[in-house]
């Protein structure tokens, strides 16, 4: 095979506009060579090469603009290597040659690099646009023209295979997601084959972030080109959160064989949702979402998110440290919810996204800090009249989710919930057999209590001896009424005469329920 090297990737967007860090790099795909007679080209910039490099097969070569760093400004060596001020004293340094300092510039927006050899050109690398501030321009495979910017974590690849540039054998994890699951985690790895050959054998084994105390070991089936697969593990810590590490088995491309995440333990979620409004209407308008600390430590709240099923959003810029049995509401506008709640002294952070809520039915998303989905809660419908879903955070019903039971909820404290009660049956307690509205304050009302699971729908009514209809209570509620109170009046607001009456509940497809009560005087 004759000499083939290439100019194989550049550096013309350099790091923080620190134009000391551009590079070029130069492969060689054929036998040895010395650099001997190349020039290399860049706008009006000639550079030679010493007449004892030589260039192996397979073997790169960097030309940089200063190699080392000086007291003005940053070089390769401290940038790309290990800031010793010496080239080779580490692995990664020792693996290839000395790079070469050279005097030459290169420009953002477009240019190129040739490289020629006895007055011919050899080989050229293009750009026509700015790239990303420190992404590199590489060459996709040796003898093919195609060029993109680098898609490796740092940006770049000098000295190394060109992350674009398919290797034989390459698996990756292409994704790690984490599932809270029975007081530990479920963890879903994602292996993809990105390279050319079918891969067999190999194994994903997870640690601890040291590396030294080795988890799980689990086989990873046979993946042709372009093949993914998912594997499993399943994880009991009694932390709130426990790092780990997960690494593929060596391979030609080991940068994307490893990554580091996030386990979650029996005392996780720390933070759950409380109590949510969807369906603002008069006096409110703007929707909010409480938040609670069940946990007995203080969570950062930085980089946690809220969201609807389509999109979340970070909380809010600035850390945020909620302490043991502390309320946070999150608002879309602080303004408003402070006009209606002009009582309320907890703590309250409008972010600066808003995921709004459907009334037909939606669900409220709580994410934390590693993209761990800490909490949820789907819901078919929205209340009317500004009562809000909330949910039992201590009691026999704790974790139930119902209506609050005052319209606009309980933002900042804790929650008054209406919950459907489990079973097939309805009930109704009345705090007395009779009424007597005659405005002595005694017995002047009734209290109509309503239990009952959940139903198409609730109605409440009262009838006369006579069987008509003298008093709509509710109409076609979604959910369990709260505690209702009847003044003897009729839906008229005339008083009604002594003698019997008949409560009427019914919830639909459940059943019914009727109780007298007797309105005196």
């Amino acid at each position: 095979m004759s000499a083939q090297i290439i100019v194989n990737e550049v550096l013309a967007n350099e790091p923080g506009s620190i134009t000391s860090l551009e590079w070029i790099e130069l492969y060689n795909f054929g036998e040895a060579v010395s650099l001997d007679g190349y020039e290399l080209h860049s706008d009006d910039d000639i550079i030679t090469f010493p007449s004892d490099v030589t260039l192996g097969q397979g073997e790169y070569f960097i030309i940089c603009r200063r190699l080392f760093a000086t007291a003005a400004s940053q070089g390769f060596e401290s940038f790309w290597g290990d800031s010793s001020g010496v080239w080779g004293d580490t692995e990664y340094e020792s693996a290839s040659q000395t790079p070469l300092e050279a005097s030459f510039s290169l420009t953002n927006e477009s240019g190129s690099v040739s490289l020629w050899h006895n007055f011919s050109e050899v080989s050229s690398l293009s750009w026509s646009r700015s790239g990303g501030d420190g992404v590199s321009w590489e060459r996709v495979f040796p003898l093919s023209d195609s060029t993109g910017q680098s898609v490796h974590p740092t940006g770049s690849t000098p000295g190394l295979l060109n992350s674009l540039t398919p290797a034989g054998h390459d698996l990756a994890i292409a994704d790690i997601h984490v599932t809270p699951h029975d007081g530990g985690s479920i963890v879903t790895f994602t292996i993809a084959n990105m390279g050319l050959n079918e891969v067999s054998g190999a194994q994903l084994c997870v640690t601890d972030t040291n590396g030294v105390d080795t988890i799980d070991v689990i086989p990873v089936e046979t993946l042709k080109p372009e093949d993914t697969f998912d594997l499993t593990g399943e994880y009991l810590f009694d932390r709130i959160y426990t790092p780990l590490a997960a690494a593929l088995s060596p391979d030609d491309r080991d940068r994307n064989n490893s990554r580091a995440f996030v386990a979650v333990g029996g005392d996780y979620p720390p933070i759950v949702l409380s109590e949510f409004l969807p369906n603002p209407q008069v006096n409110i308008y703007y929707e909010w979402v409480e938040i609670y600390n069940h946990s007995n430590e203080t969570v950062d709240m930085s980089g946690w998110q809220i969201g609807d099923s389509v999109s979340v959003h970070g909380l809010c810029d600035d850390c945020l440290g909620i302490g043991p049995g502390e309320y946070v509401v999150l608002v879309e506008s602080e303004e408003y919810f402070r006009l209606y709640n002009p009582d309320f002294d907890g703590t309250c952070v409008e972010p600066s996204s808003w995921a709004s809520l459907n009334n037909e039915g939606d669900i409220v998303r709580l994410v934390d800090s590693y993209g761990v989905e800490a909490d949820r809660f789907q819901y078919t419908t929205a209340f009317e009249n500004n009562f809000t879903w909330s949910r039992m955070i201590e009691g026999a019903d704790t974790g139930g989710w119902g209506r609050s039971l005052a319209a606009g909820g309980t933002p900042g404290a804790p929650n008054e919930v209406v919950i459907n009660a489990v079973g097939s049956s309805v009930k109704v307690e009345l705090s007395s057999s009779y009424i007597s509205p005659d405005g002595d304050g005694f017995e002047d009302v009734v209290d109509i209590t309503i239990e009952g699971p959940e139903a198409e729908y609730y109605t409440a009514r009262i009838y006369d001896r006579q069987g008509r209809l003298v008093k709509w209570l509710c109409v076609k509620e979604r959910y369990l009424p709260p505690p209702i109170q009847w003044d003897g009046l009729s839906d008229a607001g005339q008083r009604l005469p002594i003698g019997m009456y008949i409560i009427y509940v019914e919830a639909a497809g459940v059943g019914a329920v009727k109780k007298p009560i007797v309105v005196a005087r």
